[in-house]
């Protein structure tokens, strides 16, 4: 009885198995555009590799691309998504049709790196600050903390565009450069070559950075894929903010960046604030990309900040 009992036992096991295998469904494979990982990508990252896609079916391959190739690689239909989420915003106020579905940094995490001789940002009048380029989102958070602050923009303060992180660095070693705007973990670096970090950019300039847009033609032909794209980015965008998880995170921005222990510390300490647990923004952060895009010409008139976004997948997560 009992040989025949474990017999009876493998063969259901057996078929079990065979049936598990049967209904198994292979991953629907989805593209996500996005820059070099940083911390408006981390999140996607993250996602990625800690198989929060995984477990919603999808195969998420992100391939690297420009901003501006990333944004017409979307539109195309090359790119499913994209980690572009300022940027994709001012290309659907150039026309593009695209749209913000899910949101997972309120603000950016850029530090005002400054030289040792600079104790607070009203000390830049006379001075230099270095930005990227003109018309990118460093320029134009250098525009609203001057102003901010009561400082004229080139008139008091010459804005410079000297490149990457690496190039704003230099400009602050030579004395290029008094100041200048640099994504975390770069300010980190800055930070370690003798500068110092005057204050968060993203404490004063509450810009969304970080999260995944999509074209309306994806929304219109497949919402199940895109609400699974959202569900998954909210789960690990709060699984990130999870006291408990903390080691995991840390372990994990530590490699990817190629921090030691204690700057890591020091970034996830940053960055954990900067995160939304909804999947959205409010409107008032939407809107100062549509008030940036007004003072830099590339729209006439005001356009209404929910034209931009659509948080119907997002809302009740």
């Amino acid at each position: 009885m009992i040989k025949i009992g474990r017999a009876l036992l493998q063969a259901v096991l057996l078929v079990a198995v065979g049936r598990g295998a049967a209904f198994a469904q292979p991953l629907q494979e989805i593209r996500i555009g996005s820059s070099a990982i940083g911390f408006s990508s981390l999140t996607t990252y993250f996602a990625r590799d800690f198989k929060f896609f995984e477990k919603e079916g999808l195969d998420a391959k992100i391939i690297y691309v420009a901003t501006n190739v990333g944004l017409a690689a979307l539109a195309a239909g090359n790119v499913d998504y994209t980690t572009l989420v300022t940027s994709a915003a001012e290309a659907t106020l150039r026309g593009f049709p695209l749209r913000l579905v899910a949101a997972t940094n309120v603000q950016p995490l850029w530090g005002v790196v400054v030289r040792k001789e600079i104790n607070q940002i009203s000390d830049l009048k006379g001075k230099k600050l270095g930005v990227s380029s003109f018309g990118g989102t460093s320029y134009s958070a250098a525009l609203y903390i001057l102003k901010h602050y009561g400082l004229k923009p080139q008139e008091d303060v010459v804005i410079l565009a000297v490149g990457g992180t690496a190039e704003r660095i230099a400009a602050l070693q030579h004395a290029s450069v008094h100041a200048a705007i640099i994504p975390a973990p770069g300010d980190m670096r800055a930070e370690q070559e003798g500068f110092k970090i005057l204050m968060d950019a993203g404490t004063i300039y509450k810009l969304p950075n970080g999260g995944s847009s999509t074209t309306v033609a994806k929304i219109k032909q497949n919402p199940a894929e895109v609400r699974k794209v959202v569900r998954a980015m909210v789960g690990v965008t709060r699984f990130i903010m999870e006291p408990q998880n903390k080691p995991e995170v840390t372990k994990y921005i530590g490699r990817v960046f190629n921090l030691n222990p204690a700057s890591t510390e020091q970034f996830y300490a940053r960055f954990v604030p900067t995160l939304s647990r909804t999947g959205m923004v409010e409107m008032d952060k939407i809107k100062l990309i549509v008030d940036d895009a007004l003072g830099r010409g590339i729209i006439s008139k005001p356009v209404d900040p929910e034209t931009l976004v659509d948080y119907s997948f997002a809302k009740g997560l």
